[in-house]
């Protein structure tokens, strides 16, 4: 056996053949210098991160007890216990849901015991003293302004304090010693912080408070926080200091029952009324319900009454009513459900009664959960005998709805449970309880899955969305929700795009770039500049003629669906979250392209809003040609092609204004805006007005002001925007376009104001409407109408987004901008006749005159109909007739008798000519027949209204006009950079008609 033998170190040192580690990866020579690259293999490492930038929104700040206004753990384990777990809502208005098969006489007797010893009692310092006499209600006031405090005497000996609230040094033990076990709150010298001084509509909470020796005599000092006697060192007015709202909340909600809620009514005006069904017998012995209203009358202004007759007489008037609800409905146990032997043997101090009672009073207990199993499915507008309030979310959730959004926001936990601390006053009138956040939350759900079918069966419609924004409480004022569309400005030339396409069509596209020419420079004052030239670059092309957004014609048409191109492509939303998310790209300034390992980086594209899908429309790819658009509101989106001109709808939301030649010129879009507008309230509150008023714009125009411009002065602009005739969003289009124009513009003078004046005069008749018409205006300005539109909040856009199609791109939020009468875009100077205001400028040169002179308004009148008070013809059937019998016998035909006249149908149009070139024809009548006038021709309203839509489009060529009393119309140059005289107008009417005409064929022996 052959061995072979290794040395150390080798024999050829200088490579790695041979030896025992020949094969092995390492760093070795070989023959011929290098690397063994065999042993060895390089690799790319490529790293790739995706770079997100979304909008969390504010992070809230850290919670404890005292930002909640809970004093400690075991009120705030309490409140837990009795708000967050989920109890039946009961109907209030009928007390047999409570009390049925036990004695209402009784239930009532322990009800009106509890409430005695349960309610929120104040004590009163009032004008006339218990012992009526007169005098101050506070003395000794002082307002402390370094602490924002004011202390205050009341003396004891006028107070009105029928509860025995304790305010003394002994309270405590003075509560201990009751007989009747009373609430909390009735010792004030411990409980004061929860007290608040109710005094003309304002709240004070109660700061401080000195214990009295006696409930009877001297003063009792007391400090609340604010300034509530301006100026004052003594008052006569009531006072009242009472449990502030939250706490009187939860005494109603924590320590009375159903029962006692019923009795002490707060949905209810007068207050504290209780509705009672009770059943009477009537003369012929049938039955019937009486609702008998019954009131705890009050002693003051917010206490009960429970020490004067008052009391006695709603006393003997409830036991009354209970006595009889137990001889016929109530009291079941013991007088229907029970054998009259059990009575019969009773003791004489009714001991098995009262054991019935019990058992009818347990029994009533139980029931009561019973009933509402079966409303535990049902919602109601109002709360009760449905399911419970806690469960409305769930529900919601079940039936489709996101949940996580409230339309109330409140920071302090007790405030949105029991309510605002010091909102002494309802909310909405005829109730007489301030409704907390959490009611109002509940209400929100209640409102929501009432009208579930409907907004999920018209969801992607503008009614559903509308239906929100009423149910949120958002006015139409403020609301700006508007679809869009896409104008082009005209077809292109199919002979060029032909040509520029012949160009491309070979699979190459050339074009000449400038690029700076190296060696060719050159000075200009001493600075060395390179030349230019040009240089062809030369790019493939691969695209066909179909890919193209043309028609055979040169009108727009959609261009073929690709991966890489389709409808409305891009995306957009007022936020980018990981649900709204554009696609991503390359991050081309964050990436390393070099190297062995790449740094590979994407972020998202900016929102376009779609416009990627409409550029193609702008610039075709390697031509320089493409459509001009212009976006326009055209919230109906549905017209028939042969509705051209100026496109107008004004009927239920549906809105559109706006004017095209054809609708191939037409493009549709996907986007859609949806703003809270605070600008667009004080517009809709002004026309508002003007409808309802006729003040600040009369419908009779602007020149019944003599301020404004009018015929026959240096102006003459009319003014006359006609708000009574013209819905919101037509008067907010057109009405401001003739209060500005060269006469009457934006200006600033030397430190004056800014702004279009006819404009801002609007608004401020508007302020002063009260002052100049004696009516009141809703005051609205930027500061009110923000204040608002905040006050909603943004959880409407999370609950209207369920209703908007996934493929709409549609953009919302609060929109702020000037309104109408405070555009103010640039600074003018005002001239004051020849007479040049300096202002600072650059240098410049100009080649004319440096005056400019008031040119003569040149104007023509016309009938307003096509005809005079001499013409041959005076309506429009004759205009028909003669036509037709004209035309018919000039081809030989005798339209009476050679026609079918009923076969007749006709286009009417406005025809209008300058210089004998027709500048506008605008159809506005189809007819059909002859013989019927309402058929056949249009009527005078028709023709005015299209003569008025016709003359509207000469505003595009400098001419303005009105009409007159007289049946006429004047038309007259609205520019002055023109010569106008000697140009001939005419106004025509036109009409195309297609009918059936032929002749009899005559024999001969006929004529013979």
């Amino acid at each position: 056996m052959a061995f072979i033998k290794y040395t150390n170190p080798p024999i050829v040192p200088a490579t790695g053949a041979g030896t025992f580690s020949d094969d092995l990866v390492g760093l070795q020579l070989v023959n011929g210098g290098g690397l063994t690259t065999g042993n060895f293999s390089f690799t790319t490492s490529v790293n790739e991160k995706n770079n997100r930038t979304f909008t969390t929104g504010n992070f809230s700040n850290p919670i404890s007890l005292d930002d909640m206004g809970i004093a400690s753990v075991a009120q705030s384990k309490a409140i837990f216990e009795k708000n967050f777990q989920v109890y039946p809502n009961y109907d209030l208005s009928d007390i047999t849901n409570f009390t049925l098969y036990g004695s209402m006489v009784k239930r009532l007797s322990a009800a009106i015991e509890t409430i005695i010893s349960k309610f929120p009692a104040a004590i009163e310092s009032t004008l006339m003293g218990i012992d009526y006499s007169t005098g101050e209600t506070a003395t000794n006031i002082y307002y402390n302004q370094l602490e924002d405090t004011t202390t205050f005497d009341l003396s004891l000996a006028k107070l009105r304090n029928s509860f025995d609230v304790d305010f003394t040094v002994n309270s405590t033990r003075n509560l201990q010693l009751r007989e009747v076990q009373v609430s909390p709150l009735r010792n004030m010298t411990v409980e004061y912080i929860k007290y608040s001084l109710y005094y003309k509509g304002g709240c004070y909470d109660v700061t401080g408070l000195i214990p009295t020796e006696s409930s009877t005599s001297g003063t009792l000092t007391l400090t609340v926080k604010g300034n509530p006697f301006p100026g004052q060192s003594t008052t006569f007015d009531d006072l009242t200091i009472r449990p502030n709202d939250i706490e009187v909340n939860k005494v109603f909600s924590e320590s009375l029952d159903q029962v006692e809620n019923f009795l002490l009514n707060r949905q209810i005006t007068p207050i504290y009324t209780a509705t009672f069904q009770l059943p009477k017998e009537s003369d012929d012995g049938s039955y019937y319900t009486s609702n008998e209203q019954i009131t705890w009358p009050l002693n003051g202004s917010w206490n009960l009454d429970i020490v004067s007759k008052a009391f006695e007489n709603y006393l003997v008037r409830l036991n009354g009513i209970s006595e009889s609800m137990d001889s016929y409905k109530t009291n079941l146990i013991s007088r229907f459900l029970t054998t009259g032997a059990f009575k019969e043997f009773d003791t004489s101090d009714q001991k098995m009664e009262k054991v019935l009672q019990i058992y009818g009073r347990s029994f009533d207990e139980t029931k009561k959960f019973i009933n509402s199993l079966a409303y535990i499915n049902s919602v109601n507008y109002n709360v009760g005998n449905d399911i419970p309030s806690k469960l409305l979310k769930n529900l919601a959730q079940t039936l489709g709805w996101e949940t996580n959004i409230s339309p109330t926001s409140e920071d302090d936990f007790l405030s949105s449970v029991f309510g605002q601390k010091n909102g002494n006053e309802s909310s909405f009138t005829g109730v007489a309880q301030a409704t907390t956040p959490d009611e109002l939350n509940y209400q929100f759900y209640r409102n929501l899955i009432m009208n579930s079918a409907y907004l999920f069966k018209s969801k992607g419609t503008r009614k559903s969305i509308e239906i929100l924004m009423r149910m949120i409480g958002a006015p139409d004022a403020l609301v700006e929700f508007n679809e869009y569309i896409y104008l082009a400005d005209q077809r292109i030339n199919i002979n060029e795009f032909d040509t520029q396409y012949a160009e491309i069509s070979g699979g190459t596209y050339a074009r000449e770039l400038p690029t700076l020419e190296a060696g060719n420079t050159f000075k200009i004052k001493g600075v060395t500049y390179t030349g230019f030239t040009t240089e062809t670059v030369i790019q493939d092309v691969n695209i066909t003629k179909d890919s193209y957004p043309i028609d055979s014609e040169g009108y727009p048409s959609a261009p073929i669906n690709t991966d890489d191109f389709f409808f409305e492509k891009g995306s957009g939303w007022f936020e980018s979250t990981p649900k709204h998310r554009s696609p991503e790209q390359v991050d081309l300034t964050s990436s390393v392209f070099t190297g062995a390992n790449p740094n590979y980086q994407t972020t998202l594209t900016p929102y376009s809003y779609g416009q990627e899908y409409f550029d193609k429309f702008r610039s075709f790819p390697f031509t320089n040609l493409g459509y001009n658009l212009t976006q326009v509101i055209d919230n109906n989106k549905s017209w028939v092609d042969t509705e051209t001109g100026l496109r107008s709808n004004l009927d239920g939301g549906y809105n559109a204004r706006y004017y095209t030649e054809s609708d191939k010129l037409v493009l549709n879009a996907k986007n859609t805006d949806l703003f809270l507008n605070p600008a667009q309230g004080i517009a809709y509150d002004i026309w508002y007005m003007s409808r309802t008023y006729n003040y600040p714009i009369p419908n009779e125009g602007l020149k019944s002001f003599p301020a404004y411009p009018e015929r026959g002065g240096v102006d003459w602009t009319e003014i006359n925007p006609q708000p009574k005739r013209k819905t919101f969003f037509e008067f907010a289009q057109t009405f401001w376009k003739n209060t500005i124009n060269v006469r009457n513009r934006q200006f600033a003078s030397d430190g004056g104001t800014m702004g279009y004046p006819t404009l801002q005069s609007i608004y401020w008749k508007y302020l002063e409407s009260e002052q100049n018409i004696g009516v009141a205006n809703d005051n609205f300005s930027y500061e009110t109408m923000t204040q608002y539109v905040e006050g909603l909040g943004d959880y409407w856009v999370r609950l209207v987004e369920q209703m908007i199609p996934a493929s709409t791109i549609w953009n919302t939020g609060v929109k702020l901008e000037n309104s109408i009468f405070h555009r103010q875009k640039y600074a003018w100077r005002r001239q004051a006749g020849c007479q040049m205001v300096a202002v600072p400028c650059s240098p410049c040169k100009l080649t004319t005159n440096i005056y400019t002179y008031d040119c003569p308004i040149q104007t023509v009148e016309c009938s307003k109909y096509p005809w005079t008070s001499t013409s041959f013809v005076q309506s429009f059937g004759a205009i028909l007739y003669q036509l037709m019998f004209n035309y018919t016998n000039s081809l030989g035909y005798d339209f009476n008798s050679d026609c079918v006249q009923n076969s007749l149908i006709t286009t009417w149009y406005v025809d209008i000519k300058i210089e004998d070139v027709s500048v506008v024809q605008l159809p506005f009548f189809s007819g059909t027949g002859y013989s019927n006038p309402v058929l056949s021709v249009p009527s005078l309203t028709t023709w005015v209204n299209g003569l008025t839509s016709a003359l509207d489009n000469l505003e595009t060529y400098g001419y303005n006009y009105y009409f007159t009393n007289s049946d006429t119309v004047v038309v007259y140059n609205s520019i002055c950079s023109e010569n106008q005289s000697g140009i001939t107008l005419k106004l025509n009417v036109g009409v195309d008609f297609d009918i059936l005409c032929s002749k009899p064929t005559y024999t001969k022996s006929l004529y013979e």
